[in-house]
Formats: C-alpha cells, sequence, structure tokens
C-alpha cells in the first residue's frame, strides 16, 4: 500500500511539472517549483524522524498538502517576477525579484500561518488520534521547511547568473 502511495505522489509530481512547464513555457521554471517539494519534505522527515511517531497514511496526506501549498506560492512568486519583467522592469531580474517579494511574501506568509494555526487543534488530541496528528504534526513541520525554501532556495534556482 505504501508503494501505491509513492506511485501517486510521483503522479502528481509529474502532473505539477506538465502543467507549470505549460503555463511558463519553461522547464526551468517548472524545475524551480518542482525542487521546492522536497525541501518541504524535509521539515515531515524530520518531524517522523526524531519521534516516536509512525509514518502512516497522515505523513502521506501531509505530503499531499505541503506539495500544493509550496507549489502554490512557488507558482505565486514566478508568475508575479514573470509579470513585473514584462510589463515593468528594471535593469536587473535581481531587484524585479526582491519588487515582488516584498510585496509577495505576506499573503504567502499569512497563507502558512493560517493553515498552521488551523492545524493546531489536531495536535491538542495526542497521537491517540494517529491519522490527524500525523496529519498536522508532518504538515506544520514540512510548512517551516517551505517557508524557508520559498525565502531562500526559490531566488537561487530562479535567477540565473550574469554571463560575462
Amino acid at each position: 500500500e505504501k508503494k501505491r502511495y509513492a506511485s501517486l505522489i510521483a503522479l502528481v509530481l509529474a502532473i505539477i511539472f506538465v502543467i507549470c512547464s505549460a503555463a511558463f513555457e519553461s522547464l526551468r521554471r517548472s524545475l524551480c517549483v518542482l525542487l521546492m517539494i522536497p525541501f518541504s519534505f524535509v521539515g515531515t522527515f524530520l518531524v517522523f524522524g526524531l519521534s516516536e511517531m509512525t509514518f502512516d497514511k497522515g505523513g502521506f496526506a501531509a505530503f499531499i498538502m505541503l506539495g500544493g501549498l509550496v507549489v502554490n506560492a512557488a507558482i505565486y512568486l514566478i508568475y508575479a517576477h514573470d509579470r513585473v519583467r514584462h510589463t515593468s522592469p528594471s535593469d536587473s531580474a535581481v531587484d524585479d525579484y526582491i519588487r515582488v517579494f516584498d510585496v509577495k511574501v505576506r499573503p504567502i506568509a499569512l497563507t502558512l500561518l493560517s493553515t498552521v494555526l488551523g492545524l493546531l487543534p489536531f495536535l491538542s488530541d495526542g497521537p491517540e488520534e494517529v491519522f490527524w496528528f500525523d496529519f498536522a504534526a508532518g504538515t506544520i513541520s514540512g510548512l517551516v521547511f517551505s517557508f524557508v525554501a520559498i525565502v531562500f532556495l526559490l531566488p537561487v534556482f530562479l535567477l540565473r547568473r550574469r554571463e560575462g
């Protein structure tokens, strides 16, 4: 059954890649979006690896939730950056990204924070509620890492070095 869940996650990743490739008309930008997903999974792996919790359906559901949220945030930033680069570009893509990031980081942070706060009640039930507890713990820890990935790694992957 775990192999089936792993294959479903792989299918979701493939679908995300194809949709992003079509939307951005860029394999590189699509890869940037996909690379955010494993970094968000690091938090989930750490919480399950460093605790006594067992990884089950709640952990897999956390992966799907994390994938959706981090992909949404990455698409939001990349699309806004592309729009700024086409409508009112500055001399540097980095300057444009910083302008976009200053505006878009608040909605992204609020989305992640509201998700974390919405999942906190599931942690209060304790490990007796196996699915919901694992889902909440995995998602919350993954969201912390996804925010770090969006803030620090996305610009590294997205912005090219100057040639010359």
